[in-house]
């Protein structure tokens, strides 16, 4: 089933970004997780911002103003503020001295993000822990692990996803839970405080604990726009403290987190 479309507002950029590696990480430099190169057959590479950040004076227009300046062409004219196309969710955006010298920023369907994550300039797929189990009935983008995994426990009921992966991480440690990232270290105390490491022996419950074990989504449920991402592909779970999930809740995966997820051995059901 194809995901709901995300609607999001896109700036038009210059040069090739989509072939010009070097362009495109100068792009994601000026203007962050809005630029991302997208899923499918054909990628493409955009930027795409959230309805909240389309405002006169709010980040899609001040992203917009520098783009000739990302590029390395002569800079628009600053100054002016974004114009709501009437009858149009659509803005624009004058950027010379004469209003038809403008930039149109337009209100579409945000193509779906690549579940590749760059690592050392390198588009890495994440293959988790759990990738070698049977995948559920239905893997969809933006889908949590509390579905039906298509197993039965012992007393022949049917298993979540969530409960499946618990079972499977159990069983392989002698009935308590490993985390798969343990010893990840993290600032858990904000800015300038010691940083945490992930501890090896989780606990079931209570789900508010700290170090409750909790499935995450490796390629996240939702991206940084709020836009359907990871999907609930076991190759995609990872069992982790509460804490360290709560704190890579909306942030990209980082290198040495999908180096770490892809290295541990694989389970067996």
């Amino acid at each position: 089933m194809a995901p709901m479309p995300c609607k999001a507002y896109s700036i038009p950029l210059l040069g090739n970004p989509k072939d010009n590696a070097a362009l495109r990480n100068k792009y994601k430099a000026a203007f962050g997780g809005a630029c991302y190169m997208s899923a499918g057959p054909i990628p493409t590479f955009g930027c795409f911002y959230k309805p909240s950040q389309m405002t006169p004076k709010g980040k899609a227009c001040t992203d917009a103003q520098k783009i000739p300046e990302v590029f390395g062409a002569a800079p628009y004219d600053k100054g002016y503020e974004c114009q709501k196309v009437e009858g149009t969710k659509d803005w624009w955006l004058q950027v010379g001295p004469d209003p038809a010298i403008k930039i149109d920023i337009t209100y579409l369907d945000a193509p779906l993000e690549t579940s590749l994550i760059d690592v050392n300039g390198v588009p890495t797929a994440i293959n988790g822990p759990y990738r070698n189990l049977p995948e559920p009935p239905r893997v969809e983008v933006g889908r949590d692990f509390h579905c039906a995994s298509g197993q039965v426990g012992a007393d022949g009921t049917s298993l979540t996803q969530w409960e499946w992966i618990r079972q499977v991480n159990r069983k392989a440690h002698g009935g308590v839970i490993h985390s798969d990232l343990v010893g990840f270290e993290y600032p858990c105390n904000g800015p300038g405080n010691p940083m945490c490491p992930e501890p090896l022996v989780l606990k079931d419950g209570p789900k508010d604990d700290p170090d409750a074990a909790q499935v995450h989504h490796e390629v996240r449920a939702k991206d940084l726009r709020g836009c359907k991402w990871g999907t609930n592909s076991n190759k995609n779970a990872v069992v982790i403290s509460r804490k360290l999930n709560i704190y890579l809740s909306n942030k990209y995966p980082s290198k040495e987190e999908v180096d770490r997820v892809n290295q541990v051995p694989p389970y067996t059901p």
